[in-house]
């Protein structure tokens, strides 16, 4: 069911929401979902969360106060924590594990550039970026490279 998720998920397909995909998956697995110090569904969903946010603060509805200097940092969200503690200490010697690194900053760096044409009301640009630019294609990059590295750690015995 999980391999399934990602599946549709890498395909743009609407997936089922977390609660009812895991509904008839076996406890043992969900566990080990979270056994290298990260929930990935919990990382993927946080990341697509992203746009919402950054959607919220172009169109003027959202509550929050972003700054760029934060969102453009790329160890302040989960994900961004795990890298840099947990993923580095077991991971850095996959091929897989340094690109879901390099590509998760340059997500942190395409959000904060979002932010900042919002902020400067390039409400324009920073829709069409969240729509289909580099913010746009860096997301699904994560996404990708969170699922190559979920891939390779469920598919070998030596982590």
């Amino acid at each position: 069911m999980f391999k399934n998720w990602f599946k549709n998920l890498l395909n743009r397909k609407k997936p089922k929401p977390i609660v009812s995909a895991f509904a008839a998956v076996d406890i043992t697995h969900i566990k080990a979902e979270e056994t290298v110090g990260l929930n990935f569904i919990s990382a993927i969903e946080a990341h697509q969360n992203w746009k919402k946010r950054l959607t919220s603060v172009v169109d003027g509805s959202s509550a929050e106060t972003l700054q760029v200097e934060v969102v453009s940092r790329d160890d302040q969200c989960l994900l961004g924590k795990w890298i840099h503690s947990t993923g580095t200490q077991k991971f850095s010697s996959l091929v897989q594990f340094e690109q879901l690194q390099k590509n998760h900053a340059h997500f942190h760096s395409c959000a904060g550039k979002v932010l900042h044409l919002a902020q400067t009301q390039d409400k324009s640009t920073a829709l069409a970026e969240l729509k289909d630019g580099h913010y746009a294609q860096a997301s699904q990059q994560v996404i990708r490279d969170l699922v190559a590295v979920y891939t390779q750690v469920n598919n070998s015995n030596s982590f």
